[in-house]
């Protein structure tokens, strides 16, 4: 069984909130931790899911310089949802750092359980860098696949072959910016497939009106839907987007369906201490920004990247995994925005809902 699927309701909601109930004081996955012995600057982004008794997390390993390129995703697993042993890595940098191909650094893996072809399927992005870039770190992404071998729900543990590139169908918006598709998340609504995708302005800006402004680094989000199953065309879907939760930030959008009539989207909102959160009744359209909020946080905890998504842990209580960075940078090693070593933290909330 998959946690986070917990059945269907007739329930409307007027209110949804999630409340902190404990922030574990040290992180789940650190600097020294078996499994991390070659790992510079540990992790960001990704997906942890619950399947029997074993967690199962997905995440970026930026494991040397240049930092934010020489990446890999990495598969960790724990019995208990505290002690997590690395299992394996399903994709890594081709140390092209001129690459044209997109696979030079795979970012953000994204475990989706499609119920139709019994397949677990790793979406994530793989960037290459912006054409005519003297800058490494500043690259533009294009969405890939990757497919479990092993079918039915324990499938999630691997191994993964490789699938196919994402189509998005149409021209791109205004709002995705020259670093192209930076994240990407499928969820099912009813018998159809959506998904969160989001653009990235690095290093140009336009804002909700469609002009441009200089060196402000603004993430958008949009829908798309596909035309058919999991690994078939997607479509923009142009009359919804941007999905504008947050005015500024919105990346690495996590979708877990509560019930029938509530979906709450977590995703990186540039917070420092809390994590971004949104809901909606049917899936398509979401309520403003929310966020929860670290009561006293721990000094490893500066600031807060990526959560991996809802876990339902019974009685209402989620557990959310996430990333944050320790701010442990002497040497400045660029770049910045990405301020020492990316630990990986444990929070539980609880649901609650007002009609």
């Amino acid at each position: 069984m998959i946690s986070c699927q917990v059945g269907t309701s007739d329930t409307s909601y007027s209110e949804v909130n999630l409340s902190v109930i404990d922030l574990v004081r040290e992180p789940v996955i650190t600097s020294g931790n078996p499994g991390t012995e070659d790992n510079r600057f540990g992790f960001e982004g990704g997906t942890c899911h619950k399947v029997a008794d074993t967690y199962y997390l997905f995440t970026t390993e930026v494991f040397d310089k240049p930092k934010t390129a020489a990446v890999r995703l990495a598969l960790w697993t724990s019995p208990d949802g505290h002690s997590f042993q690395k299992k394996s890595v399903i994709a890594t940098t081709n140390y092209n750092w001129q690459d044209t191909t997109h696979r030079m650094s795979p970012w953000s893996p994204m475990a989706i359980y499609d119920p139709d072809s019994e397949v677990w399927s790793v979406f994530h992005v793989g960037y290459r860098r912006k054409a005519n870039s003297t800058n490494v770190f500043n690259m533009s992404g294009r969405i890939f696949r990757y497919d479990s071998e092993v079918k039915g729900k324990n499938g999630i543990g691997g191994p993964y072959r490789e699938g196919d590139w994402v189509t998005l169908l149409g021209e791109p918006d205004w709002w995705e910016g020259p670093g192209k598709i930076v994240s990407f998340y499928p969820y099912k609504i009813g018998d159809q497939w959506w998904a969160f995708y989001g653009g990235n302005s690095v290093a140009e800006h336009i804002d909700a009106s469609g002009e441009g402004q200089a060196a402000r680094h603004v993430f958008y989000a949009g829908l798309a839907k596909s035309k058919g199953g999991i690994t078939d065309e997607w479509e923009r879907q142009y009359d919804l987007n941007p999905v504008q939760m947050d005015s500024e930030f919105i990346e690495n959008s996590v979708v877990t369906k509560i019930n029938d009539n509530l979906y709450i989207n977590l995703y990186d909102g540039a917070n420092d201490h809390a994590i971004s959160y949104s809901w909606s009744s049917d899936g398509i359209h979401w309520k403003p920004e929310q966020l929860i909020k670290f009561p006293d946080p721990p000094d490893w905890i500066k600031s807060t990247r990526t959560p991996l998504g809802l876990i339902n842990e019974g009685n209402d209580i989620y557990s959310i995994y996430f990333t944050a960075f320790d701010g442990n940078n002497p040497e400045q090693i660029p770049p910045t925005w990405h301020d020492g070593f990316g630990h990986v933290g444990l929070l539980k909330v609880k649901l609650k809902t007002k009609n």
